[in-house]
């Protein structure tokens, strides 16, 4: 008995594999047992036949049909399913139509039909091939209906009897084997349908656990959002807060490098010297710190918007040349500017932003070039757009290292401080603000050039400033008039007031903002503001100078620390003639001086 089970198992599983799918195994199962079963049936009712009636025919026909059967095993073994099934098929419709003919008097088609349609649905894959089969599979059933009516094929003669024994005995085969597949089928959909279900509930428990590990995970990330959320908002109070307290010194610092750069006339070489080292660090520092804060309204998303105005275009790179040609001078670097002949003298742009950008390229171009050489600086148009071209004579740029040019952090050095590694990232991000482009071009050992393109919109209308450039600033004088200088921090106010005394002015101090009020009584020609004082703040005491009708007309420029441009456009709508951001450029105070004392002023010969 074990031995036959061992057998059966066997048999059973032939031609299986690990690396098939449960279907395909099925399938190849079934195939095995019909197969088996039908060789059995075979050779069990041939061997009846032909002893009941005598037919050796019958008993040849049936031993070559079950060897044949024996090859769909052999092909099953092989590997070669899809054989093995097309083969089984096609040996059941050649069996069906031999016995059909010539027992055609005792078996109905209708067993037939029924047998060899589970036949194509059971071992044949769903496809091409089963299409075939059931086509073949009903061609044979027409043949032999159509030869039951019309005998083309005679059948063989039997008793009244046998012809009983035979429909039985087919009636037997057919249900046996319909039986079996059916049942192999129920089994198999039955332990599929269990297999699904334990499935089902192994995926609702993963669910489960997968929404609840998402409910931890999203409440987690939300935590983790607001915590940094919390901790970039205090970073970026810090760093405004931080960069705000350093204006304040370095204001005092840079007032005092701009005294001894104006008073350097009868200073000898090295002292002229350590005065524009002076300058420079002041410079570098200053850049630094407004690096710190653009980045940082970058990152918040919070970056000034476009405040265009009009700009007297060739004053202003003049004066930006001048400012850096102190830095070139360490390397012995001249810049030279260029403007071509027909470029607009006005146009409308934002001029904050815009200086920014231009003294970043040419910082970095200083950094770059090689000592005792140039820089070009270029300004030209063409029917849309005008270019900003600065190009230095250093040792070029890789193709590799290019692309990394605008990423953040990218360090260098001069003189006294080192890069932030964010000047030209921020301004990558002002030139697009902007609604421009920025390109680099370079050539190993030959140089480096940047190309800033930006729209290009003429100013038409009338210019309002009477800027001086910078080389003329030393020759304008305000002898007669009287500046009120109100600021808190003392070295600022003594420093601010040695500068301006140079110039001419008659000065007044105020610490605070009532002092403020009381001594704008004495009609001073202008009024400088700290907009940090103590107690009552200088945007409440600007508001309270343009409401009085004695006091509204005097013209009064906002100082601060502050660069929120948001914030700057309420001061100058509170009625600021200008906003200077700490630390004060001396030559850029001049030209604001000039714009709003422009009838007093004189030139001295």
């Amino acid at each position: 008995m074990k031995e036959i089970t061992v057998l059966f198992k066997a048999l059973l599983h032939l031609g299986n594999s690990n690396l098939y799918e449960k279907e395909e195994n099925h399938r190849i199962s079934k195939i095995n047992i019909i197969t088996a079963l039908l060789i059995l049936l075979s050779l069990g009712l041939g061997s009846a036949y032909w002893i009941l009636s005598g037919y050796f025919s019958i008993f040849v026909a049936t031993v070559i049909e079950s060897v044949v059967f024996f090859g769909v095993l052999y092909l099953n073994k092989k590997k070669k399913h899809v054989a093995a099934g097309i083969t089984l098929q096609m040996i059941i419709n050649l069996a069906i139509i031999y016995y059909g003919l010539i027992l055609s008097a005792a078996v109905d088609p209708i067993w037939l039909t029924l047998f060899l349609l589970i036949c194509c649905l059971s071992f044949i894959k769903v496809g091409a091939a089963q299409t075939y089969c059931l086509v073949i599979s009903a061609v044979s059933l027409l043949f032999l209906e159509l030869n039951r009516s019309m005998h083309f094929v005679p059948p063989l003669d039997f008793s009244p009897a046998m012809l009983n024994f035979i429909y039985y005995c087919t009636a037997f085969t057919v249900l046996t084997l319909t039986s079996v597949s059916l049942v192999s089928l129920v089994h198999y959909n039955a332990k599929l349908f269990r297999t699904i279900s334990q499935r089902n509930h192994q995926l609702t428990a993963l669910n489960r656990e997968l929404h609840a590990a998402n409910t931890r995970l999203e409440q987690q990330v939300k935590e983790r959002t607001a915590n940094l959320e919390k901790a970039v908002t205090a970073k970026n109070i810090y760093v405004r807060e931080l960069t705000h307290e350093l204006r304040t010194p370095l204001n005092a610092i840079y007032s005092i490098a701009q005294l001894k750069l104006l008073s350097g006339k009868d200073k000898g070489q090295s002292e002229k010297k350590i005065d524009e080292d002076l300058f420079i660090a002041c410079r570098n520092l200053q850049s630094l710190i407004n690096n710190t804060q653009d980045k940082c309204k970058l990152e918040t998303g919070n970056f000034d918007e476009v405040k265009k105005e009009s700009i007297l275009l060739f004053s202003w790179i003049t004066n930006i040349v001048n400012i850096y040609q102190y830095f070139a001078n360490e390397k012995r670097v001249k810049i030279e500017l260029e403007v071509q002949p027909n470029f607009p003298s006005a146009i409308l742009e934002d001029s904050i932003k815009l200086t920014k950008i231009v003294n970043n390229i040419l910082v970095n171009a200083i950094k770059f070039t090689r000592s005792n050489t140039s820089i070009f600086l270029r300004i030209y148009r063409d029917d849309t757009h005008w270019y900003v071209a600065v190009k230095d004579q250093g040792a070029g740029i890789s193709p590799d290292r290019i692309s990394t040019l605008f990423k953040e952090f990218t360090r260098t050095t001069i003189n006294f401080a080192e890069g932030s590694g964010l000047g030209l990232n921020i301004t990558n991000h002002l030139v697009k603000i902007l609604g421009g482009t920025i390109q680099v071009r370079s050539i190993m050992e030959e140089g480096t050039e940047f190309v800033v393109t930006l729209p290009l919109v003429p100013f038409t209308g009338e210019v309002k400033s009477a800027t001086i450039e910078l080389r003329e600033n030393n020759l304008i004088s305000f002898e007669g008039k009287k500046i009120l200088v109100v600021e808190d921090d003392i070295m600022t106010q003594r420093y601010l007031s040695l500068l301006l005394s140079k110039r001419g002015f008659s000065i007044m101090h105020a610490d605070n903002g009532p002092e403020a009020i009381n001594k704008a009584f004495n009609q001073p020609d202008i009024i400088i503001l700290d907009m940090s004082l103590p107690g009552k703040s200088g945007k409440d005491v600007l508001i309270e100078l343009k409401s009085n009708p004695t006091l509204k007309n005097i013209p009064v420029i906002a100082a601060s620390a502050d660069t929120d441009e948001t914030n700057i456009q309420e001061i100058l709508l509170e009625g600021a003639c200008d906003y200077m951001i700490k630390p004060i450029d001396f030559n850029i105070l001049i030209d604001v001086l000039v714009k709003n004392l422009l009838t007093g002023a004189i030139v001295k010969n």
